[in-house]
């Protein structure tokens, strides 16, 4: 996506330039700079240098920065004709990009001509069949200007063209998780792409060092790049690409996984080591800066894997894949549910666990309150069977951040389907009063809220025993929300 947009901009800088060549125009070379007073000085006693040629200099000089044309009028007076001409010759993802510099290039890239000659360009095996169904019924060829549904046939065409034969492949469901039982195996034929962006406009694309798989999650880890620092990065994007198209000659098409602008998200603290310190800047991303110099160490991030093969093949380079709401019928106070629970860090489980059924309460200001474990009941407390850490690694250096860790969550409603899915690190706080009197040791809290529930698990850390016990987990959703409380009253 990256290149895709670097490659749009050169494209219409070059074009820009031919066409003032066209016009005789010599206002859009590029400004020329003052020179220093010490070269003027050295000019001044340089032998044959006169007073006529260094007015004659300025005077070009001011004559250039008069003379320069704006960038609008001379596109406002090329017929559309010969702009749609010259956009013909670019591919999807740049014509996307384009899409949004202005109106008039918005208006242009969304063309239905130029995405119907873009369809049939790609898929030249269909258009027997689309020609015979438009005669048939009697429809006519898109006329320019007009805004029909080629890009869109498009989009879901380049996404969905594996997706009904990886659909078969996808398997059952599992009913513990509710996520096709080989989603993983679909997956790992994917490459994916990050794309660092600075408020100076320098783009970095690091290079994937490892991707880590488990039941309902994938954790996806980059090494750090030393040229950008941490207060400058503005945003940060994640794309899907296929591999079978990387051996295509075509451009890649990626799917927009999600962009994370960090000057619009405040940032979370998550915990620090000798060498660097973590912060969470949106749910799933997490990154790491070497201390005292703010430079990347290194970023992750966490994809619940709920959806994940469908965003991955269905969206577009500009936006992402999002699968639209189906209506549910009753009332949510009625019924059980499943929660699937999986603490991990970056390399293994430390705890998976399945509670069913759970019956909802009700409980003031949230919609549904859901106790899989109860402080009462010894029989309900789990055993964690390792630490608490956040491991890293960025080229020859690694190490740990204590008291963290990856928490996923998959709450399903009755039928095995996945209601809520979080996949995000959180860091692990002392307690301030004790949430059980049945154990002698030191509580900790873990706590999650976004903007559709809450979750509070209470952890006693066993020092003989070296381990830590869950002795509480509440899962609650507001009521408040529009994406339960809607739902609610269907």
């Amino acid at each position: 996506m990256a290149a895709s947009s670097m490659a749009t901009g050169e494209f219409v800088h070059s074009f820009m330039e031919g066409l003032a060549r066209k016009t005789g125009r010599t206002g859009l070379q590029p400004k020329p700079q003052p020179q220093p007073v010490a070269q003027l000085c050295r000019r001044k006693s340089r032998p044959g240098a006169t007073v006529h040629s260094r007015a004659q200099e300025r005077t070009v000089r001011v004559t250039q920065v008069k003379s320069f044309p704006s960038l609008e009028i001379v596109l406002d007076r090329l017929p559309s004709e010969i702009l749609m001409k010259i956009l013909s010759h670019l591919d999807p993802a740049s014509l996307m990009s384009l899409s949004h510099v202005n109106k008039l290039f918005h208006r242009l890239a969304n063309d239905d001509v130029a995405w119907c000659k873009i369809y049939m360009a790609a898929f030249p095996a269909e258009t027997w069949r689309l020609k015979s169904t438009d005669n048939a019924a009697g429809r006519a060829e898109p006329q320019e200007g007009s805004s029909g549904g080629w890009k869109k046939k498009y989009l879901w065409k380049m996404g969905g063209e594996h997706l009904g034969k990886w659909g078969r492949e996808l398997g059952d469901v599992n009913p513990f998780t509710g996520l096709p039982q080989k989603t993983e195996w679909i997956l790992r034929n994917i490459v994916w792409e990050l794309t660092v962006l600075d408020v100076f406009g320098r783009v970095v694309t690091p290079d994937i060092s490892r991707v880590s798989f488990f039941s309902t999650s994938v954790t996806l880890c980059w090494s750090g790049n030393h040229a950008i620092q941490y207060p400058h990065i503005s945003s940060i994007r994640l794309c899907a690409v296929r591999r079978d198209a990387l051996r295509r000659p075509s451009p890649l098409w990626g799917s927009l996984i999600w962009r994370v602008d960090t000057g619009s998200r405040p940032d979370y603290f998550l915990g620090k080591d000798r060498l660097v310190q973590v912060m969470r800047l949106s749910p799933g991303l997490v990154l790491g800066f070497w201390r005292g110099r703010k430079s990347v160490a290194f970023i992750m991030v966490n994809l619940h894997l709920h959806r994940l093969v469908e965003r991955s093949l269905l969206g577009s380079p500009v936006s992402p894949y999002w699968e639209p709401e189906g209506e549910w019928r009753g009332d949510l106070m009625v019924r059980t549910y499943a929660l699937h629970f999986v603490l991990h860090n970056s390399v293994s489980e430390v705890m998976v666990a399945y509670f069913h059924p759970l019956v909802c309460k009700s409980d003031g200001d949230y919609l549904v309150k859901l106790r899989a474990i109860s402080t009462t009941n010894l029989s309900q407390h789990r055993l964690l069977l390792g630490p608490l850490n956040l491991p890293w690694e960025s080229e020859a250096l690694e190490g740990s951040v204590e008291m963290c860790c990856v928490m996923v969550l998959t709450l399903q409603e009755e039928v095995h389907k996945p209601l809520w899915c979080v996949s995000t690190p959180v860091c692990v706080k002392t307690a301030r009063k004790p949430a059980c009197s049945d154990y002698v040791g030191k509580h900790f809290l873990l706590d999650y809220k976004d903007v559709h529930g809450k979750v509070r698990v209470s952890l006693v850390w066993l020092k003989e025993q070296k381990q830590f016990f869950i002795v509480s987990l509440v899962v609650r959703l507001f009521k408040d929300d529009k994406h339960f409380s809607a739902r609610a009253r269907t």
